[in-house]
């Protein structure tokens, strides 16, 4: 993925994106007992913005800070909730 993807990806208006483009969060699937990078190889792989996705009705941004923790450390946090929110939901 180049720069000018990610660039691309971050760069989406919430409040003008059709939800219907977004990946659900409810439909990805991690195995949360991988590293992080095989986690976020995975969450890559089964969604079409790495920043912006819906859960339900509602959309979700994500994003990152250039200090404190890293994308990785972060990623991890995001995926974990996100493993977290999945199972309360079932």
């Amino acid at each position: 993925m180049t720069r000018e993807e990610l660039d691309a990806m971050a760069s989406v208006d919430i409040r003008t994106v059709d939800i219907d483009t977004l990946t659900d969060l409810r439909d990805i699937k991690i195995d949360i007992g991988q590293p992080a990078e095989k986690k976020l190889a995975s969450f890559a792989a089964q969604t079409n913005n790495l920043y912006v996705h819906r859960i339900g009705d509602y959309i979700v941004k994500v994003k990152f800070q250039k200090e404190g923790s890293t994308v990785d450390d972060k990623m991890e946090e995001y995926l974990n909730r996100l493993a977290e929110v999945r199972m309360q939901l079932f």
